[in-house]
């Protein structure tokens, strides 16, 4: 079972904006943080889900 006690919900935003997105750049720049800060939160949200959540398709980020 996946523990979200402690969660930080910003991780969360960058999750939906990454969905609706579908490109770590673009979620980046309406986010107002770098690529690397998001592939960052990517990571983490991977690993506190141990799921890839989006991987790489012909047309962006797919889910």
């Amino acid at each position: 079972m996946i523990n979200l006690q402690g969660l930080d919900l910003n991780l969360l935003r960058t999750l939906n904006v990454l969905l609706s997105e579908n490109n770590v750049t673009r979620a980046a720049q309406r986010l107002n943080l770098s690529q690397p800060s998001v592939s960052v939160q990517l990571a983490r949200l991977r690993e506190i889900f141990a799921d890839p959540l989006l991987l790489p398709g012909p047309r962006g980020m797919q889910p």
